[in-house]
C-alpha cells in the first residue's frame, strides 16, 4: 500500500473524529474510494481508531456489502436466500455466468463486472431478484439476465437499464424503482386517510405521562419477537438516567422473507416519522434516528 492510500485512510478516520463507534462509516468511505477494504487497510484503520484489527475486520467480514479483495467497478448482487433459491437461484445465476462468463463470487478479465451472492434484500415476494449498484432487478429471467449484462458491457448506468416503475411511491422521481408493493388489503392503521400531522397535535396537547398511559391502554407492542409492550418501554425510557435520549427505528428487516417495512418506509415514511415524533415527546428526546440498511439505499432519496 503506498503512502499516499495510507494517508488518505488516516484522513478517512480524522473525518469520523477516529471514532471507533464510527467503524461502519469509515470502512464504507474506503470501500468506495479503494473499492475494498484488504490487508494493510485494516491495520492503518485500527491504528487510526485505537482498536484492533479483528474488530475492523469484523465489521469487514460480517456486512455482504463490503469486500477483502478488488471487486469490479459494477457489483451485481444476486440474492440466495431461501426464497430465491425456491424461485430460481441456480437458473438465474447460471444465466449470468453464461452472460458474463464468470461464476458467483468471480471478476470479468476486464474488471468491470462482479457476481457476488448476497443474503436477504427484501424482495422475496418478486425473486429472482439482485442489487446492481443499489439498483433493485427483480423477476429475473434468463433473457432480462441477458439484457442487463449486454448493457452494462456497454457502460449503461445500472440505473439506465429497466426504465419500468413499481407501483406507488415506486414511481416517485426521488425513488424511481421497478419494485412492486403487492399490497393485497389495505389496513385500517397503516393505510387509513389519515391528516398529515393530525397524531402529533393530538399528542401535544397532552402530558407526555398521558401519551405513554394511552399507549398502555392501547397495548401497542412491538412487532419483534418479543412483542414487548410499547407503553412500558417508554415510560422506562422516559424514567431513564441521562441528559440525551434518542428514538432509533430500525429499518433492517433483514429476515429472510420480510418486506413489511419495504412498503411502509415507501409508502407511509411521514406516518413512520410522525410516530418517532410522537414517541420523542412521550419519553422527553429531540432526536431520531432511521437505520435504513444498505439493500433499501434506492429508498434514501
Amino acid at each position: 500500500m503506498s503512502d499516499n492510500q495510507q494517508a488518505a485512510i488516516r484522513n478517512i478516520c480524522g473525518d469520523y473524529g477516529n471514532d471507533p463507534n464510527r467503524m461502519m462509516d469509515i470502512v464504507r468511505e474506503v470501500q468506495s474510494q479503494f473499492g475494498c477494504v484488504q490487508g494493510e487497510n485494516l491495520d492503518v484503520i485500527a491504528q487510526a481508531t485505537s482498536t484492533t484489527r479483528v474488530a475492523v475486520e469484523g465489521v469487514v467480514t460480517f456486512y455482504a456489502f463490503f469486500s477483502e479483495k478488488p471487486e469490479g467497478k459494477v457489483i451485481i448482487r444476486l440474492c440466495n436466500d431461501i426464497i430465491d433459491q425456491m424461485q430460481g437461484f441456480d437458473r438465474i445465476a447460471t444465466a449470468f455466468k453464461d452472460a458474463l462468463g464468470i461464476g458467483i463470487g468471480e471478476t470479468t478479465p476486464d474488471g468491470m463486472i462482479s457476481l457476488e451472492a448476497t443474503p436477504c434484500i427484501g424482495m422475496s415476494d418478486q425473486a429472482p431478484a439482485a442489487l446492481i449498484d443499489d439498483v433493485v432487478f427483480t423477476n429475473l429471467t434468463r433473457d432480462t439476465v441477458f439484457d442487463i449484462c449486454e448493457k452494462l458491457q456497454h457502460s449503461v448506468p445500472a440505473s439506465q437499464i429497466d426504465g419500468r416503475y413499481g407501483d406507488g411511491n415506486n414511481s416517485d422521481p426521488l425513488v424511481r424503482s421497478m419494485v412492486q408493493n403487492n399490497i393485497r388489503k389495505r389496513g385500517p392503521v397503516l393505510f387509513a386517510d389519515l391528516e398529515r400531522g393530525s397524531a402529533i397535535r393530538k399528542a401535544v396537547a397532552m402530558t407526555p405521562a398521558e401519551v405513554i398511559r394511552d399507549v398502555k391502554t392501547a397495548r401497542l407492542r412491538g412487532r419483534g419477537g418479543a412483542g414487548f409492550p410499547t407503553g412500558m418501554k417508554w415510560d422506562f425510557t422516559r424514567a431513564a438516567r441521562g441528559a440525551k435520549k434518542f428514538v432509533l427505528c430500525n429499518a433492517d428487516e433483514g429476515e429472510p422473507g420480510t418486506f413489511k417495512d419495504r412498503v411502509i418506509l415507501t409508502e407511509c415514511p411521514d406516518l413512520l416519522i410522525e410516530g418517532m415524533v410522537i414517541g420523542g415527546y412521550a419519553i422527553g428526546s429531540d432526536a431520531g434516528i432511521i437505520y435504513l440498511r444498505g439493500e433499501y439505499a434506492y429508498l434514501q432519496g
